[in-house]
């Protein structure tokens, strides 16, 4: 009897070690080539480091230098422009290259992995649809749920708030979010997603997208966990560089000979900082680190569960980010980052200090100052946004036992975000649909020493531009609005000079003309032209058609949640808010109508029965208008004319059944949309004034219609 078994054992062996695996693709979002513990960096990331040290990190691998466009070409095997991601979705300018959603003709992995037997599962941050479709009147063609992926939870635009985020399950947002911090929540269900599919599907391999918010802007973090950081960078960033850069060395990641590049352009000396300054920017990054190690831990908790159910070593591993450090923090570092998009401005150390404490808890939205940026770059120039390394070079980890034996080693091949797939389609023996610009990096596991297949890869973003090929690489930094014919190319011998330090455009012409060519023939293949660099100038270009560019918007019933794309368009605007409503106790409260939250925004609102409203400029300045006394209990109409001045300021006036109740002047207006989102009857996520508590919800009134009226500022 055993020698009959002994043949049918094996072949059951062998059958379950060719067993396609799960899949669980971690993308990180904004951590530099240097903030990993396992890179060297100063951060505590032990989950990260762990599974860098049962897999193989590798040390030349690049993506997009923003986030829309790298999760674009992870999730299709394709250059970005190629499948109409060429900037954020918020920036999409309506070309081909640049639609704010993947090309719906374009497969994606889940697609390929859910035809070859695999349950989709998207947890985290999307980033990938238009932001007119962010609503439930769009299809699905540019959901989770209509790109491949049988279920998802997370936030739909490129940042969310962890004390207060607004989450989708599928395509049903959450009326209320959950407790605690929102990236423990996403782990919450993505354990729940997997053990729900064990129990019901065990012989389903699955894949998981898993995006966390670390380390994005806001850095959000309990106090207690904070605490643990303090003192920690003190030294400051020019000596975490050094030691970073040490630390590499050490590690293999970095050869011998490479040296630091000069600091990034406006970076300061730490040494030569006041005493306050540099108190403050310390906090900020450990605020970060704080952030970090929390989303580290989390993480933890779900490679944790995949153990404890025997499905770690089948479970392919891929942990990257989605592009270098941040910038958007400015030279001062940022207690509120929504100011950047609101009003187009960086904070002042000035406008931080006061609030020095707040840092990390829900009365702040922080990120810290490009000095901390570069340091997270080590030993690379620039950061997030550019096409130089700094914004393009960033951790990869793999794991998987069962094909990679090499543990804790490190792989220095050029690869790109677009290799992902047809790695991850190889591994699970998918069929791979044509059209792929990638190459798997799975030749590499086994022999460290193996060529790179990836001969060329272009970037572009907002104009700047790159190539490499063949162990050369030719950049652009472009200036905004300078013709792009006038741009000076740089040139670098890459394998000698990963870092950039030694321009060789003037003594090696024929090899960048060899190099502009190959950009040349990369930028038509993968539709990169036309070039555009209005960055933020070209947020939310919305057709004259759109619904929230309309003159006059009816609601007759109130509605919460409307995105920014798709909500009432009154930026630089002059427009009327007209509200009935009906009190029935003289204690009525909450919002009738409110556009944002605690960071920037405005709302109109009863407070012990009297209307208000509050304009609320991106938290450093408050405006307030309430009526002299409370609605009696009947119908009354409240209206609000908002008029926008020369000089940048505007007027308010605050009216109750056609008497004015109110009028201010409000000093300095919002130029951008808020992040938060459009809400009658209510206002969800954070309060837009501390005379409420968030959700807000309108009692002891009844809300009936409310028109919007809006005219371009000034007729």
């Amino acid at each position: 009897m055993r020698r009959l078994l002994f043949p049918f054992l094996c072949a059951l062996a062998s059958l379950r070690a060719a067993s396609p695996p799960n899949v669980l693709v971690v993308l990180w979002d904004d951590i530099g080539f240097a903030q990993f513990g396992c890179y060297g960096g100063p951060l505590a990331t032990p989950t990260v480091d762990r599974l860098a040290a049962q897999g193989v990190r590798y040390s030349n691998f690049h993506v997009a230098p923003v986030c829309s466009p790298t999760r674009a070409a992870l999730l299709t095997g394709r250059n970005p422009h190629a499948v109409g991601m060429a900037a954020i979705t918020e920036f999409a300018n309506g070309e081909r290259n640049s639609r704010g959603g993947l090309d719906p003709a374009v497969p994606t992995l889940a697609d390929q992995l859910r035809a070859g037997g695999y349950g989709t599962y998207a947890v985290g941050k999307w980033h990938l649809t238009p932001m007119t479709e962010l609503n439930t009147g769009a299809s699905s063609r540019h959901w989770p749920t209509g790109r491949g992926f049988d279920h998802f939870f997370g936030f739909m635009s490129g940042e969310t708030n962890p004390w207060a985020p607004e989450l989708f399950a599928d395509r049903t947002r959450l009326e209320v979010p959950p407790a605690g911090h929102g990236e423990a929540a996403l782990v919450d269900r993505a354990i729940r997603f997997l053990a729900e599919h064990r129990a019901t599907a065990p012989a389903k391999p699955f894949f998981l997208y898993f995006a966390p918010m670390a380390g994005h802007a806001p850095h959000h973090v309990a106090a207690e966990r904070l605490a643990r950081w303090r003192g920690k960078f003190d030294a400051g960033w020019d000596a975490a560089r050094d030691e970073t850069l040490a630390r590499q060395k050490k590690l293999g990641l970095i050869a011998p000979h490479v040296a630091l590049p000069p600091r990034n352009p406006g970076i300061k000396a730490w040494a030569d900082l006041p005493a306050a300054e540099r108190r403050l920017y310390a906090r900020y990054y450990e605020t970060f680190a704080a952030f970090v190690e929390f989303a580290d831990e989390q993480l933890g908790r779900l490679i944790a569960f995949l153990e404890r159910s025997g499905q770690l070593d089948n479970t392919l591993v891929i942990v990257a980010s989605d592009n270098g450090a941040s910038p958007e923090g400015g030279p001062e570092g940022m207690w509120n980052e929504v100011r950047l998009f609101t009003t187009n401005s960086f904070d002042r150390a000035a406008d931080g200090l006061p609030r020095l404490d707040t840092l990390g808890g829900p009365l702040s939205y922080p990120t810290y100052p490009t000095g901390w940026t570069m340091a997270g770059n080590t030993p690379f120039r620039l950061t997030k946004g550019a096409a130089h390394e700094g914004g393009t070079r960033v951790p990869l980890i793999v794991r998987w036992p069962a094909r990679i034996r090499d543990a804790g080693a490190i792989r220095h091949q050029f690869h790109h975000v677009v290799d992902l797939m047809p790695t991850v389609l190889e591994a699970a023996g998918a069929p791979a649909p044509a059209g792929l610009a990638g190459t798997s990096l799975a030749y590499s596991w086994a022999d460290a020493a193996a060529p790179s297949r990836r001969e060329t890869q272009y970037t572009e973003i907002y104009g700047h531009r790159s190539i490499y090929h063949r162990g050369w690489k030719a950049v652009v930094f472009h200036p905004p609005g300078k013709p792009f014919a006038e741009d000076r190319w740089e040139l670098y011998d890459f394998a000698h000079d990963p870092n950039e330090l030694h321009d060789l455009a003037a003594r090696e012409p024929a090899k960048l003309a060899e190099l502009i060519a190959v950009w040349d023939r990369e930028a038509a293949a993968h539709d990169v032209l036309p070039l555009d660099d209005r960055r933020a100038a070209r947020e939310l270009l919305l057709p004259p058609d759109a619904p929230g560019r309309a003159a006059r918007i009816v609601f007759d019933e109130p509605v919460s949640g409307l995105h920014k794309g798709v909500a009432p368009d009154l930026r630089g605007r002059a427009w009327t808010l007209t509200a009935d409503l009906t009190t029935t106790e003289a204690w009525a409260s909450g919002a009738i109508a409110a556009f944002g939250g605690r960071f920037a925004g405005w709302s109109l609102y009863l407070r012990d029965g009297a209307p208000c409203f509050a304009y609320n400029y991106a938290g450093l300045e408050r405006t307030a208008l309430a009526a002299p006394a409370p609605l009696r209990s009947g119908p009354h109409r409240v209206e609000v004319r908002f008029n926008p001045a020369a000089d940048g300021a505007a007027e308010a006036i605050l009216s109750v059944n056609g008497r004015e109740a109110a009028r201010a002047r409000v000093p300095r207006t919002l130029t951008l949309i808020t992040h938060e989102t459009f809400d009658l009857g209510c206002d969800l996520f954070t309060p837009v004034t501390e005379d409420y508590t968030s959700p807000a919800r309108l009692a002891g009134a009844a809300l009936g219609r409310v028109v919007i009226e809006s005219r371009d500022a000034g007729r």
